[in-house]
């Protein structure tokens, strides 16, 4: 099983975590955010723990507490990739730094392609994924089920300059359009999934991890080409583990070879510790 931490991330750092909480730094701005996860004590003083925001929680409510004058937005970059960072109500800033440690994965199967790939985004909330893939030439279908989220990933799209026509952009329940794109015959190069634990679509059906995830994870491996890169599945917040992610893709991707490998997802302090934030399964060709 392995632990991945990203190699490179600029904009981003894990300052420091201890006593239920992260200190971060996003470009320029320093933050504290809750994690319950982490039981240890600070590495850093209590002087050292300063933040221009933090976010104050009470059960499944918070608020973010400004320190300083922090804009409503303000750009990170990852490798040349620019991402839209918000103080979102529920703790968020609208990216996963550890999903670099993918994107970084993802960018080692691509590179080098002699001609544009297409690739599908599922549960695609602001596109991390969708602009680093779009930023190296490739096409993206981005599907999520959320307004507010594909409005946030179309900020990320005009952050980079992309044309309009660039990604296609599907409010759709993940399933559904994964049925119907069997249907056309369509296919794609690569495929991430990033489901969560619970969920509705616009029509108002419920999803649940556990239950619809194996069904829907066999219709993504029809749908990959002949000679498709990779197929990554992510989970949070989920009673599933990294184990169980590997087995479930292992029987959606027998009849193909390749290589399988699983993991948690990790943010590795300036001090040198790592905290998991995620789970993961993936497969590449070879």
């Amino acid at each position: 099983m392995l632990l991945e931490t990203f190699s490179q991330f600029k904009d981003f750092e894990l300052l420091d975590t201890g006593d239920g909480q992260r200190l971060e730094r996003w470009g320029r701005f320093r933050l504290i955010r809750p994690d319950p996860q982490i039981i240890w004590k600070p590495s850093l003083t209590l002087s050292e723990w300063k933040a221009d925001a933090l976010y104050l929680s009470n059960g499944e409510k918070g608020r973010w507490e400004i320190k300083t004058k922090v804009p409503s937005s303000w750009l990170i970059e990852f490798s040349d990739t620019f991402l839209v960072a918000k103080l979102s109500p529920f703790k968020h800033t609208g990216i996963f730094a550890e999903q670099a440690a993918n994107w970084e994965w993802m960018t080692k199967l691509i590179k080098n392609q002699p001609k544009p790939l297409k690739f599908l985004n599922l549960f695609g909330y602001t596109g991390g994924a969708t602009m680093v893939l779009t930023k190296l030439g490739h096409s993206v279908t981005h599907v999520d089920a959320s307004k507010p989220a594909l409005a946030w990933a179309k900020e990320n799209q005009q952050a980079n300059n992309f044309t309009p026509d660039s990604i296609r952009w599907m409010l759709d329940d993940a399933a559904k359009f994964v049925k119907r794109e069997l249907k056309r015959g369509q296919l794609y190069d690569g495929i991430i999934l990033d489901p969560p634990a619970f969920g509705h679509s616009p029509s108002g059906k419920t999803w649940k991890f556990n239950r619809d995830l194996p069904e829907l994870l066999t219709d993504c491996v029809e749908l990959l080409s002949a000679k498709a890169k990779f197929l990554l599945i992510n989970g949070y917040a989920t009673n599933s583990s990294a184990i169980s992610l590997h087995n479930i893709l292992q029987d959606a991707i027998a009849k193909r070879k390749g290589h399988l490998e699983f993991g948690e997802l990790c943010l590795k302090q300036k001090t040198g510790r790592i905290i998991s934030t995620g789970i993961f399964a993936r497969w590449s060709p070879n």
